[in-house]
């Protein structure tokens, strides 16, 4: 322990004294120049209005500006003797420098101030890695609802069958998510902590590959997003939409063949200065969504229905004939007292609120408080429960962030900022508040898949939280090094309770209900505290023919929490299922992490930039403590134990790229990669000296992708804009889910895991995204998005054949095809605009087959012989046609919304 003591005072030594600004500002750079010889003007005024930031040209007439939040500005260059010039509409971007080159010309007598607009940037030529930048005006006008779908635009970026993404053939947990330069990411599940709504984002950053040392754990891209800020004067808008599904496969969705508003969105933005206070301003955001989904279950049956079944099926089935053997026993409809109302199955209901106050206490120090709050409720769709809905949980989610920032300029070529963060997210999973609740039920009787009633007993509440500390620097050390450096400290705590409603009875009698005793297999509690620190130092290198960033970081990484010394120990008799051994503290980790890349123009519109790095993450705590208590259940493989000595999954990443212009209205990016993973999270079987057997999660698994990406871009095209890409990748490894080992191991004979490589389940070879955009955005605009996915695998089956299983994800599903629209139409009445606007997801009505069945490989049905399906035919109680459908295998059907917004 004193060593680990040692090891955390070190780090927070150096903690203290270095410091780096993570990317959520932007540079302004060039060169002010006299338009008649072309020499550069000394001391010439350079200044963002509205922002107070300014810099003066050296003896060459270069300036540059830094710690610019991101957005579009118009900047003012003024010298004495020469016109003054204002550039309107320069577009800011994170962690990227803006080159913008001004002439002046002498002051005539009747002077007046020369407006330009500002040059749009095609070829960044300081960019050495692959990053895309939405703005918040661009979202307006994009067909999306939620930050998910804006990300699955980005190239590289794959969504599989279960809505994860994944970016650049990484698993779904290998993305950093932050907000204002503060780590957001839920360490627990992957994915974000917090609810992130667009209304939000000023501008939206995503790194696919490689990216710079100030970014840790991440092993395959970055979500970084800066959030809007308070304005000068008072303003805001108000937005109500509601919608629903039209769509003519009927046959497939339940109950969607009675139009109404099955959803409904509401949002409110405010901004503005607090009156009084000239140096204070606010930015705050609500908004409420619910939907009824679009995936709906019948209720034949209720809860209460349950045992009255299992009566009947216990008494039936002791003097059943043949036939009933064959077909089935036909189950009365006087037990079957549900009303036959549908029921939504996949419904959410979510309240968001974001809010933000900056305030200006000097020219040179300026505060920001930023609170994120959201709230929802949600359920998941169960196909066992289509025709007995009311048996499955609900997800209550509840998180919210407080971030303060302390930004700081020492000087025009240095500045540094503080920042604090506390995140907490809490998910209760329930049918029921009280777990002794007299509607509880044990398991229902099922047939044909489908559950007769029941209940799903299970109840967990789970809380992860994070203390966040970042001290931060950045510095123009002269013309061409930008130097950051700094760190981070993060202390977690992981608050896990789970439990499980047992049923004791006949299961034809009314249940006696009870809860598990405590830390046993079904009533787990534990806490977690674990410790996180890091350092880095980064340097960008801006010559006239060559772009370096070159970077260094290093993490530190406690558990603070225990393993057992004997993994093959006999359980304790006491209680016949704990490991019975000492425990040893498990392991700290420092890892190094260097990260290296490179532009270089190969002419006045084309750079080629190449650029390599290590990527540590962390596997997430569920798989570090789950089963902190070593109890390992009887009766078989039914126990999984975390191990807090798991090491950090590691990424190596290489990339090449070339960005060219190809005339004044387009451009193109061609960008190959590679990347190698191993240590991936993966499991072993352990059995006891008693004879008991468990699964334990260690680093084992590994995998590579490669591909390149192909985009075309629009620009200075007026009314009309576009753009495409297209990603060419293979992602291969030797298991998909880390959780393989413990599902093979569940067949009779176990299954033995895959030892070589093979496609991912989430291998997408072939993606297309395109975008168009016409009309005039001050009035009115369409906006189009296509995608056009290849399958992804699955393994097939023959079950005409003796060879029941073939070669894991061997073939492919149907291709996916999608295309959604917005269009809107502005009007003026008076200081106010109104917005009428309507958004058409799956404008084609596809039917994407999400899922297939494993022995035909479509959605549609499964392979029967001619003698099965004659028997299901005569089936009782259900129609061929149900036994068949599932409506979850496929994806969301059109969707149309309408609304209106007031802006004022």
């Amino acid at each position: 322990m004193l060593q680990k003591l040692t090891v955390l005072i070190i780090f927070l030594l150096l903690f203290v004294s270095n410091m780096v600004f993570a990317g959520v500002t932007g540079k302004l750079k060039g060169v002010v120049t006299d338009k008649n010889t072309g020499e550069g003007l000394i001391a010439a005024n350079v200044v963002i209005l509205g922002t107070g930031l300014g810099a003066a040209t050296d003896f060459e007439g270069n300036y540059f500006i830094i710690n610019i939040t991101p957005g579009t500005y118009d900047v003012k260059v003024s010298y004495m003797g020469f016109e003054n010039v204002v550039i309107k509409g320069v577009r800011i971007f994170s962690d990227k420098t803006t080159q913008q080159d001004v002439q002046l010309v002498p002051e005539t007598f009747e002077t007046e101030e020369i407006v330009v607009s500002g040059a749009r940037e095609v070829v960044e030529i300081d960019r050495t890695n692959t990053a895309s930048y939405i703005s918040g005006e661009q979202i307006n006008n994009l067909p999306v609802q939620e930050v998910g779908e804006l990300l699955q635009l980005q190239t590289g970026v794959v969504r599989d069958a279960g809505g994860n993404l994944h970016i650049r053939g990484g698993r779904s947990g290998e993305i950093a998510y932050l907000i204002d330069g503060v780590p957001v990411s839920d360490q627990y599940r992957g994915g974000s902590s917090i609810g992130l709504e667009n209304n939000w984002i000023q501008e939206l950053q995503v790194i696919s590959g490689t990216f710079n040392a100030e970014y840790g754990q991440a092993q395959s891209g970055i979500v970084n997003i800066v959030t809007k800020e308070g304005a000068k004067k008072f303003g805001g808008n108000i937005s109500l939409s509601a919608g629903d599904y039209v769509t003519s496969n009927n046959d497939v969705f339940m109950n969607l063949d009675d139009y109404g508003l099955g959803e409904s969105d509401m949002s409110l933005n405010l901004y503005g200065p607090i009156p009084g206070l000239n140096a204070l301003s606010y930015y705050t955001s609500f908004r409420y969504y619910n939907t009824d989904g679009w995936l709906y279950g019948q209720r034949r049956t209720r809860i209460e229905d349950t045992v009255p079944i299992q009566m009947f099926m216990h008494e039936a089935s002791q003097n059943q004939s043949n036939e009933e053997r064959l077909i089935g026993i036909e189950i009365p409809d006087s037990l079957q007292t549900g009303d036959n109302a549908y029921v939504a199955m996949n419904p959410q209901e979510k309240l968001s609120f974001y809010g933000k106050a900056s305030a200006t206490l000097s020219t040179d120090i300026r505060v920001r408080y930023s609170l994120f709050y959201s709230k929802s409720e949600s359920k998941s769709y169960s196909d066992s429960r289509r025709y007995a809905p009311d048996g499955t949980r609900t997800l209550h989610r509840e998180d919210f962030t407080h971030i303060v920032n302390l930004n700081h300029i020492l000087s025009n070529r240095t500045f540094y900022s503080l920042s604090i963060s506390y995140t907490t997210k809490n998910q209760k999973y329930y049918l029921f508040n009280n777990p002794l609740d007299s509607r509880y039920r044990g398991s229902a009787y099922s047939f044909e898949g489908f559950y007769y009633g029941g209940t799903d007993n299970g109840r967990s509440d789970i809380t992860n939280s994070s203390i966040i500390v970042k001290l931060d620097l950045t510095s123009q050390v002269d013309n061409y090094n930008q130097v950051k450096f700094g760190g981070e400290f993060k202390l977690h705590k992981l608050d896990y309770f789970t439990m499980s409603t047992i049923s004791d009875a006949a299961v034809y009698l009314e249940p006696e209900l009870r809860i598990p005793a405590e830390n046993t297999a079904g009533n787990n509690t534990y806490i977690h505290e674990p410790v996180e620190a890091s350092l880095y130092l980064q340097d960008k290198l801006e010559l006239n023919e060559l772009i370096v960033n070159a970077g260094l970081r290093l993490d530190y990484w406690d558990p603070n929490a225990s393993i057992p010394e004997n993994l093959r120990a006999e359980t304790k008799s006491s209680d016949g299922i704990r490991l019975n051994t000492d425990f040893v503290d498990a392991d700290t980790r420092l890892q190094f992490s260097p990260r290296f890349g490179l532009a270089y123009p190969i002419s006045a519109t084309g750079v080629v930039h190449v650029s390599y790095g290590h990527f540590f993450q962390l596997p997430r705590f569920n798989a570090i403590y789950t089963n902190s208590e070593f109890e390992v259940e009887l009766g078989g493989l039914q126990t999984t134990m975390g191990n807090a000595n798991l090491k950090p999954e590691r990424t190596v990443n290489y990339e090449i790229g070339l960005q060219q212009k190809v005339n004044d209205f387009l451009n193109t990016e061609l960008t190959f990669y590679y990347k190698d993973i191993n240590n991936l999270l993966s499991q072993e079987i352990i059995n006891t000296q008693d004879k008991k057997v468990y699964a334990r999660y260690i680093n084992r698994d590994y995998g590579n992708v490669k591909g390149f990406i192909l985009s075309f871009k629009t620009s200075n095209m007026g009314k009309f804009s576009g753009s495409i890409d297209y990603t060419y990748q293979v992602a291969k490894g030797n298991a998909s889910d880390p959780n393989s080992v413990f599902v093979d191991f569940q067949s009779s004979p176990p299954a033995e895991s895959e030892k070589q490589v093979i496609p991912l389940d989430w291998d997408q070879r072939h993606t297309l995204n395109a975008s168009l955009a016409f009309g005039n955005p001050g009035d009115w605009n369409i906006g189009l998005i296509g995608r056009f996915a290849t399958g992804q695998p699955y393994t097939p089956s023959n079950p005409s054949s003796q060879l029941t299983d073939q070669f894991e994800n061997s073939d492919r599903k149907p291709s996916i095809l999608n295309i959604d629209l917005n269009f809107y139409k502005l009007f003026k009445i008076n200081e106010f605009t109104v917005k009428l606007f309507c958004k058409v997801f799956n404008l084609t009505d596809r039917l994407n087959q999400r899922y297939v069945y494993s022995s035909t490989g479509n959605a549609d049905f499964p392979y029967r012989s001619y003698a099965e399906t004659e028997i299901l035919r005569q089936n009782p109680n259900f129609t061929l046609d149900e036994i068949d459908l599932r409506p979850d295998f496929y994806s969301e059907p059109r969707k149309v919304v309408v609304g209106v917004g007031l802006e004022f």
